[in-house]
C-alpha cells in the first residue's frame, strides 16, 4: 500500500471514530435479547456503551428483551446489572420487556427494573422497529 492509500484509509478510519454532529441523522439501533446467557447479556452492555461513546447523542438505543431474554430484565433473575440498567436510562437507552415472555416465564412488573416499559409482543415491537429504520444489533 502507498502512502496516498494509506492516508486516505487512516482518514477512513478516523471518521468511524467521530461522533455524529447535530444536522446528522441519528444512529437508531436496537438490541433484542431472547437469550438466557450472561456472557451474551454481558456483551450487550459493552456495546450499548461502545454505541454511546461512538455516536453520542445521535444515538437512539432500544432493548427489547423477549423469549428466554425476558430474564434480562428480571431483577431478581439479573441483579447483579441493575446499576447498568439504570446508569444506561440516564444516558437515554430505552428498555422494553414483552408481556407475553413475562407470563410464560413468570415474571411479574414489578420484578422488572425501574424504568423498563412493557409491550404486548416483543416479537412484534422487534419488527416494527425494524420498519422505523433501526438496526437490529445481534449478539
Amino acid at each position: 500500500m502507498n502512502r496516498r492509500e494509506l492516508l486516505i484509509a487512516g482518514a477512513g478510519l478516523l471518521t468511524l471514530f467521530t461522533p455524529l454532529r447535530a444536522e446528522e441523522e441519528t444512529v437508531k439501533l436496537l438490541f433484542p435479547v431472547t437469550f438466557r446467557d450472561r456472557k451474551r447479556w454481558k456483551k450487550v452492555f459493552l456495546r450499548i456503551r461502545a454505541s454511546i461513546n461512538l455516536w453520542g447523542a445521535g444515538a437512539d438505543i432500544e432493548v427489547v428483551a423477549y423469549d428466554e431474554g425476558i430474564a434480562f430484565l428480571d431483577r431478581f433473575e439479573n441483579g447483579e446489572f441493575e446499576e447498568r440498567i439504570e446508569n444506561l436510562i440516564l444516558y437515554g437507552v430505552k428498555f422494553r420487556a414483552c408481556r407475553v415472555a413475562m407470563k410464560m416465564f413468570n415474571v411479574s412488573e414489578e420484578s422488572l427494573f425501574d424504568g423498563v416499559k412493557t409491550v404486548r409482543s416483543g416479537f412484534e415491537y422487534h419488527v416494527l422497529k425494524v420498519k422505523e429504520g433501526y438496526i437490529p444489533i445481534y449478539l
